[in-house]
């Protein structure tokens, strides 16, 4: 809500409450509502004053004073707020204290309002800031991602081009222990990593490679089998 307009409330707010306690103090009273004296004012009734019809005597109409006029137009603006004589200062008094505890209601109202309105305003503030970070964040963990994928993807291709070039050295070594002594070729073999004595085997005529592994040690020759096992897996 706008401020203008709720204070444009508060004011019509507290001003519906005055007159209806006013009003009130008069229907106590038993005054009636016409007879009122803001209501005279504002409605332009006058008073049955009870008198008797006098005729009315055709006269030259009197010269207005501006001084007299302007005092009674004052005189009949405050009268409006002028209490009858049978209202006792003790229900003035009443009214007083009512109308400021109103008043004093309708600017805690007031003062409430502006405190959860800037509350609200405070928390929209902080909300907003928080989503700024949140997609900071998201960003920083998007290209985040971005670079884990490029660097997977080099990972997986100097990968590949190592263990292409391993098979190629292995396949070449395989060609020189074609022929020759098998004790001389497991002794080689023996000295090489299982899997990768499994795949120069693999690569040779599996005669050659069945008299290479008996030319190994027991424990040589099984670590050999398991890890050929294990590439045919």
């Amino acid at each position: 809500m706008k401020k203008p307009i709720k204070y444009l409330a508060l004011g019509a707010s507290a001003f519906a409450l005055f007159a209806t306690t006013y009003f009130t103090i008069f229907a106590v009273m038993g005054v009636p509502f016409k007879e009122a004296p803001l209501s005279e004012q504002l409605l332009g009734v006058e008073r049955e004053t009870g008198a008797p019809t006098k005729a009315i005597v055709s006269s030259p109409a009197p010269t207005p004073d501006p001084v007299k006029v302007s005092t009674q137009r004052a005189s009949d603006v405050l009268g409006a707020f002028v209490l009858p004589t049978g209202v006792q200062a003790e229900t003035l008094r009443s009214l007083k204290t009512e109308l400021y505890q109103q008043l004093e209601q309708v600017r805690s109202m007031r003062d409430s309002l502006g405190n959860k309105e800037q509350s609200l305003s405070d928390r929209e503030i902080e909300l907003s800031g928080r989503f700024d970070e949140l997609l900071a964040l998201r960003s920083r963990l998007d290209e985040f991602h971005l670079e884990l994928q490029a660097r997977a993807e080099e990972l997986n291709h100097e990968e590949s081009v190592r263990d292409q070039k391993r098979t190629e050295r292995l396949t070449d070594m395989s060609t020189y222990l074609i022929d020759g002594e098998a004790s001389h070729a497991a002794a080689l073999l023996s000295g090489m990593d299982p899997s990768d004595a499994a795949h120069v085997l693999d690569v040779l005529e599996p005669e050659r490679a069945g008299e290479i592994l008996r030319s190994m040690s027991p424990e040589a020759s099984r670590m050999v089998w398991e890890a050929g096992l294990a590439q045919d897996g």
